[in-house]
């Protein structure tokens, strides 16, 4: 298998995505040292003081000699994109980052070209980005998401977060609301949704994005050890710690147990409900 980073008409919603579209998809996330231009219909990237968005893929050896086709790469000197290794990165604090992803390089000449400084093809033509998004606690109810706003989720799989606990110390209309704190050793339970920011966006005002739960990047796992990055909701708080209310568990209760067992529900362990 290889990893494959995509920054133009191969991402989310443009013309040649249905290429890698049954790819699995790590993340969204960028790499720097390159600078995007717009070639007309579709961008380049070259070497520069710059920062570059876009998706990882993992592909098959198949799928990535159809991307060389696809982008004229057959390794000679005159070939109008060259495949190269890169590190991505997948959070802004630079912490979660993937090595050997392949990337293609624009190898013509890009005088007179369109700089696109902000290096986001997407964001530029106005199409929607793809990301992960882990749901942990009462976002695990397909009841809630459609109560949000949330209609349309392109994939769910089951995931595990390692090396964090689940704990109820952020104050809500249910008492305390879930939250998530390192802890090694420990694992939480949830699903991974993979969907447009779009989509994302609609759960911001229902957590108060900003002002209570922050979006945050963690690696996450399906059931075959395969890591994902995705975004998810927590609080940097150190309130006491308490137990769910009733209508609460419920909620989470009716979201976890479609995929996963009591195992996956701590206050069960604890004796409580």
């Amino acid at each position: 298998m290889h990893y494959v980073f995509v920054y133009g008409s191969l991402r989310y919603g443009f013309e040649l995505h249905h290429l890698i579209a049954k790819s699995r998809y790590v993340g969204l996330g960028f790499v720097e040292g390159y600078i995007m231009y717009n070639l007309g219909g579709y961008p380049g990237v070259v070497k520069g003081d710059g920062i570059v968005w876009g998706e990882v893929y993992e592909v098959n050896s198949e799928t990535l000699r159809k991307l060389d086709e696809v982008e004229d790469f057959e390794g000679l000197e005159d070939d109008l994109y060259v495949r190269e290794r890169t590190r991505v990165y997948f959070d802004q604090k630079r912490r979660f980052f993937q090595d050997d992803v392949n990337i293609y390089r624009y190898n013509q000449e890009v005088r007179d070209k369109e700089l696109i400084p902000e290096g986001d093809y997407s964001a530029r033509m106005g199409m929607p980005k793809l990301v992960n998004y882990f749901a942990y606690a009462e976002n695990t109810n397909p009841k809630v998401l459609r109560e949000r706003g949330v209609n349309r989720i392109e994939r769910e799989i089951r995931a595990v977060l390692r090396g964090y606990k689940l704990i109820f110390n952020v104050k809500c209309r249910y008492g305390l609301c879930a939250n998530l704190v390192e802890q090694e050793g420990e694992k939480v339970c949830g699903y991974l949704y993979l969907m447009t920011i779009e989509q994302l966006n609609h759960l911001d005002k229902h957590e108060r994005h900003l002002l209570r739960y922050m979006r945050e990047v963690v690696p996450v796992e399906d059931d075959l050890g395969n890591k994902y990055f995705a975004i998810v909701y927590m609080v940097n708080d150190s309130s006491p710690v308490g137990e769910p209310g009733d209508e609460y568990r419920r909620i989470m209760e009716e979201g976890i147990m479609r995929m996963w067992g009591e195992e996956c529900l701590p206050w069960r362990r604890r004796g409580i409900g």
